[in-house]
């Protein structure tokens, strides 16, 4: 049963990406290169519009290893059907749905060659009824990067390459009859999540430099939360986007450049775990990137 009302609570079923099929069409994944003004600016963006970065075999190594941590911490671990549509990489399912509520969002892809990426998941949805599965009008633009839960009654929604302010009013309609409230984060970044993240504890992983001037209502609903400010070089190795597994659980980048960020936590009380992942970082995403959380309790 759909149930997201957090970034935080207890993580009970997630869907999570595949490190393979990845790359393996390598003329189409070229011929779609041409979408990819929208690929962050990484110090590997090179080599992967260069189609050598990364490898399967360390993508499922680094995925073999989320999953255990997840499944360690009680979650039930889902994954996309590679079969059941084309994309060049199923690293993010983040990006092609999520839920509020008990309500799953289909996105709205600004990417084209991932529209049909939903599909992958389409038997793990197939048990909801249809009046709980919302679909965005075309022109609106929605990730679920940029969908960001601060609690039951908040939520933040970017946006900027990826989701545009035209989703962001839909998704603020769509719930407002429902008592939330849903406010605007212009910024910088591929996703919102790569700069700003809510924490069990009370904190916020927060970029200010990849974030544009944001509105009252917006800068009141983030007063309640101690900051930890991350630096470009923190950002740029996505020391922001890690997942939540519990209040006070975490799943990090084992990274040099996150090891600040992993102390700081750890001296507030959290229990990170840090496992290597710098495949899916190498393309944009990290840890929240690639998890889409349906259920947490």
């Amino acid at each position: 049963m759909l149930s997201i009302r957090d970034e935080f609570s207890n993580l009970r079923e997630v869907v999570v990406g595949l490190g393979a099929p990845y790359q393996r069409d390598k003329s189409r994944v070229a011929a779609e290169m041409a979408e990819f003004p929208l690929l962050p600016e990484t110090e590997r963006k090179a080599e992967v519009l260069a189609l050598t970065y990364p490898t399967e075999a360390q993508l499922e190594r680094e995925y073999a290893d989320f999953v255990e941590v997840l499944e360690k911490h009680g979650a039930e671990v889902l994954r996309p059907d590679a079969g059941a549509a084309y994309s060049f990489d199923y690293t993010c399912p983040r990006d092609i749905g999520f839920v509020v509520g008990d309500t799953f969002f289909v996105a709205n892809m600004a990417v084209p060659s991932r529209v049909d990426e939903i599909d992958t998941i389409h038997r793990h949805l197939q048990s909801i009824g249809n009046e709980k599965i919302v679909r965005p009008p075309a022109g609106c633009l929605l990730e679920g990067g940029d969908v960001v839960a601060l609690d039951a009654r908040t939520l933040l929604v970017g946006f900027n390459r990826r989701s545009n302010r035209a989703g962001f009013e839909f998704l603020r309609d769509c719930l407002a009859p429902r008592g939330i409230a849903v406010l605007p984060v212009p910024h910088r970044q591929l996703h919102l999540d790569c700069c700003l993240n809510p924490l069990g504890r009370g904190h916020l992983l927060i970029h200010p430099a990849g974030l544009e001037a944001i509105d009252a209502a917006t800068r009141r609903a983030l007063e309640g939360y101690d900051r930890i400010e991350v630096d470009d070089v923190e950002r740029e190795y996505l020391a922001t986007n890690l997942l939540s597994i519990g209040p006070n659980t975490i799943v990090a980048r084992d990274h040099p450049a996150c090891a600040r960020i992993n102390r700081v936590l750890e001296d507030l009380g959290y229990t990170v775990e840090a496992i290597g992942f710098d495949g899916v970082p190498a393309t944009g995403g990290s840890f929240r990137c690639a998890s889409l959380p349906l259920a947490r309790a």
